[in-house]
Protein backbone atom coordinates (compact mmCIF):
# COMPACT_ATOMS: atom_id res chain seq x y z
CA UNK A 1 0.00 0.00 0.00
CA UNK A 2 1.48 3.35 -0.96
CA UNK A 3 1.77 6.37 1.31
CA UNK A 4 -1.14 8.26 -0.28
CA UNK A 5 -3.52 5.31 0.12
CA UNK A 6 -2.45 4.99 3.76
CA UNK A 7 -3.16 8.69 4.28
CA UNK A 8 -6.70 8.31 2.85
CA UNK A 9 -7.31 5.26 5.06
CA UNK A 10 -6.17 7.20 8.14
CA UNK A 11 -8.46 10.10 7.26
CA UNK A 12 -11.40 7.76 6.78
CA UNK A 13 -10.68 5.99 10.08
CA UNK A 14 -10.32 9.27 11.97
CA UNK A 15 -13.65 10.52 10.55
CA UNK A 16 -15.45 7.38 11.71
CA UNK A 17 -13.79 7.54 15.14
CA UNK A 18 -14.79 11.19 15.45
CA UNK A 19 -18.39 10.28 14.54
CA UNK A 20 -18.55 7.78 17.39
CA UNK A 21 -16.93 10.23 19.81
CA UNK A 22 -19.30 13.00 18.80
CA UNK A 23 -22.27 10.66 19.22
CA UNK A 24 -21.14 9.71 22.72
CA UNK A 25 -20.61 13.33 23.73
CA UNK A 26 -23.95 14.36 22.24
CA UNK A 27 -25.76 11.71 24.27
CA UNK A 28 -24.02 12.87 27.44
CA UNK A 29 -24.70 16.57 26.85
CA UNK A 30 -28.33 16.14 25.89
CA UNK A 31 -28.99 13.91 28.90
CA UNK A 32 -27.25 16.44 31.13
CA UNK A 33 -29.29 19.37 29.84
CA UNK A 34 -32.66 17.74 29.25
CA UNK A 35 -34.00 17.73 32.82
CA UNK A 36 -32.99 21.33 33.51
CA UNK A 37 -33.83 22.89 30.15
CA UNK A 38 -36.67 20.80 28.72
CA UNK A 39 -38.87 23.87 28.25
CA UNK A 40 -36.17 26.02 26.61
CA UNK A 41 -35.43 23.59 23.80
CA UNK A 42 -31.69 23.62 24.53
CA UNK A 43 -31.12 19.93 23.65
CA UNK A 44 -32.76 20.41 20.25
CA UNK A 45 -30.20 23.06 19.34
CA UNK A 46 -27.38 20.86 20.52
CA UNK A 47 -28.78 17.94 18.53
CA UNK A 48 -28.95 20.14 15.42
CA UNK A 49 -25.32 21.20 15.83
CA UNK A 50 -24.29 17.59 16.44
CA UNK A 51 -26.13 16.45 13.29
CA UNK A 52 -24.42 19.13 11.21
CA UNK A 53 -21.05 18.05 12.61
CA UNK A 54 -21.87 14.42 11.79
CA UNK A 55 -22.62 15.48 8.21
CA UNK A 56 -19.30 17.33 8.05
CA UNK A 57 -17.48 14.24 9.31
CA UNK A 58 -19.43 12.09 6.86
CA UNK A 59 -18.40 14.34 3.98
CA UNK A 60 -14.81 14.19 5.23
CA UNK A 61 -15.04 10.41 4.95
CA UNK A 62 -16.66 10.65 1.50
CA UNK A 63 -13.99 13.09 0.36
CA UNK A 64 -11.19 10.78 1.46
CA UNK A 65 -12.92 7.79 -0.12
CA UNK A 66 -13.47 9.64 -3.39
CA UNK A 67 -9.85 10.82 -3.45
CA UNK A 68 -8.58 7.33 -2.65
CA UNK A 69 -10.59 5.91 -5.55
CA UNK A 70 -9.95 8.93 -7.81
CA UNK A 71 -13.69 9.60 -8.22
CA UNK A 72 -15.33 12.97 -8.66
CA UNK A 73 -18.83 13.07 -7.13
CA UNK A 74 -21.34 15.13 -9.12
CA UNK A 75 -23.04 18.04 -7.37
CA UNK A 76 -26.46 16.36 -7.56
CA UNK A 77 -25.07 13.43 -5.56
CA UNK A 78 -23.69 15.75 -2.86
CA UNK A 79 -27.07 17.51 -2.63
CA UNK A 80 -28.82 14.14 -2.49
CA UNK A 81 -26.54 13.00 0.33
CA UNK A 82 -27.42 16.10 2.35
CA UNK A 83 -31.15 15.75 1.71
CA UNK A 84 -31.51 11.97 1.98
CA UNK A 85 -28.29 10.31 3.11
CA UNK A 86 -29.97 6.94 3.75
CA UNK A 87 -30.58 6.61 0.00
CA UNK A 88 -27.71 8.48 -1.64
CA UNK A 89 -24.76 7.21 0.45
CA UNK A 90 -25.64 3.58 -0.36
CA UNK A 91 -26.05 4.63 -4.01
CA UNK A 92 -22.56 6.18 -3.94
CA UNK A 93 -21.13 3.04 -2.32
CA UNK A 94 -22.88 0.81 -4.85
CA UNK A 95 -21.64 2.79 -7.85
CA UNK A 96 -18.05 3.10 -6.61
CA UNK A 97 -17.43 -0.52 -5.61
CA UNK A 98 -16.76 -3.39 -8.00
CA UNK A 99 -19.35 -6.11 -8.51
CA UNK A 100 -19.17 -8.60 -5.68
CA UNK A 101 -17.85 -6.02 -3.21
CA UNK A 102 -20.90 -3.77 -2.92
CA UNK A 103 -23.00 -5.28 -0.16
CA UNK A 104 -20.44 -5.05 2.67
CA UNK A 105 -19.82 -1.26 2.40
CA UNK A 106 -23.57 -0.58 2.25
CA UNK A 107 -24.18 -2.75 5.32
CA UNK A 108 -21.24 -1.04 7.04
CA UNK A 109 -22.86 2.35 6.37
CA UNK A 110 -26.12 1.29 7.99
CA UNK A 111 -24.10 -0.28 10.82
CA UNK A 112 -22.34 3.05 11.32
CA UNK A 113 -25.66 4.88 11.54
CA UNK A 114 -26.99 2.34 14.05
CA UNK A 115 -23.69 2.36 15.94
CA UNK A 116 -23.78 6.15 16.31
CA UNK A 117 -27.34 5.98 17.63
CA UNK A 118 -26.38 3.28 20.14
CA UNK A 119 -23.27 5.22 21.16
CA UNK A 120 -25.39 8.30 21.80
CA UNK A 121 -27.81 6.22 23.89
CA UNK A 122 -24.85 4.81 25.86
CA UNK A 123 -23.65 8.36 26.54
CA UNK A 124 -27.12 9.38 27.74
CA UNK A 125 -27.34 6.28 29.93
CA UNK A 126 -23.92 6.93 31.44
CA UNK A 127 -24.90 10.51 32.18
CA UNK A 128 -28.13 9.38 33.80
CA UNK A 129 -26.31 6.76 35.85
CA UNK A 130 -23.50 8.95 37.16
CA UNK A 131 -25.40 12.23 37.49
CA UNK A 132 -28.01 11.18 40.03
CA UNK A 133 -29.59 13.95 42.07
CA UNK A 134 -27.69 14.83 45.25
CA UNK A 135 -28.74 12.57 48.07
CA UNK A 136 -30.12 9.96 45.68
CA UNK A 137 -28.13 6.77 45.39
CA UNK A 138 -27.17 5.91 41.83
CA UNK A 139 -28.37 2.50 40.71
CA UNK A 140 -26.36 0.31 38.41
Amino acid sequence: MNDQATLWQKQKSSAITAMFGLSLITGIVIAALSPQNAASGMPLGIQLVANVLLFVLGFRWLGADSAERDIRRPMWLNVGIVLLAAVFVPYYLYKTRPAGARVAPILNFFGLVLGCAVTSAVGATLMGTFAAAPGTPATL
